[in-house]
């Protein structure tokens, strides 16, 4: 398997794209740190990954708290000894005029999709350039391509995850691989919260991709926004 032995961090790995990241890694040998907010998800998570026969630990973190994305990391590194991939999937989303968006709508937007990328790429990042090696997937999105109406704060938000990438592939070249993922609609609980049709993108096609740059012969530059549409 092309990731025996590698270890992996998800955000946001509690359902839909993270959750499918979770199992799609697991099935190339990748052990998984599935992070969220919930645990009783999470812990289910863990439960399938280990079903899978890879080793998974379980995390709780608010990951706009600085002091829960380092114990995080911390437990990951004392648990398994290395973070080899972190894939940056959490993400909320509000859709309203931007007129009638509050400021606290905006603050938590920001705080999880911007806010909560930052802080674990820059716990994650030192221990991979230490060890010389190391993935990072962004999930953006269409959204953070092209600007969508009533979903500004979420477009702005995905915007900066994808100026994120590019810079930190730039600081990082030749060390550590920075992808970026911009999905279109995929049928998730967010997705369904916003809007009324199911797409037909579903999040084990986004976890294909996520799972394709995480490869050794990924064969992709580092800084690369990969779309997703179909």
């Amino acid at each position: 398997m092309e990731l025996e032995n590698k270890t992996a961090i998800v955000t946001g790995g509690s359902r839909g794209i993270g959750k499918a990241t979770c199992i799609a890694l697991a099935e190339k040998g990748a052990n998984i740190v599935v992070t969220a907010r919930s645990r009783d998800e999470i812990d289910e998570v863990r439960n399938m990954v280990e079903d899978m026969g890879r080793e998974s630990i379980a995390i709780t973190a608010n990951l706009r708290e600085r002091s829960n994305v380092e114990n995080m990391v911390e437990k990951a590194i004392d648990h398994f000894g290395a973070i080899d991939i972190l894939v940056n999937n959490a993400g909320v989303a509000v859709k309203k005029p931007l007129v009638e968006t509050s400021v606290e709508e905006f603050d938590t937007v920001m705080d999880v999709n911007v806010r909560g990328l930052f802080l674990c790429t820059r716990y994650v990042l030192p221990h991979m350039l230490e060890r010389g090696h190391g993935t990072i997937v962004n999930v953006s999105s269409g959204a953070g391509k092209t600007g969508i109406g009533q979903l500004s704060v979420y477009s702005a938000s995905k915007f900066a995850v994808i100026g994120l990438t590019e810079s930190v592939a730039q600081e990082v070249s030749g060390k550590v691989g920075v992808y970026a993922v911009c999905p279109g609609g995929v049928d998730t609980d967010m997705y369904r919260s916003l809007y009324h049709n199911i797409p037909s993108l579903k999040p084990e096609d986004v976890a294909a991709n996520i799972v394709k740059l995480c490869l050794p012969d990924s064969g992709t530059a580092s800084g690369s926004c990969v779309t997703v549409y179909s």
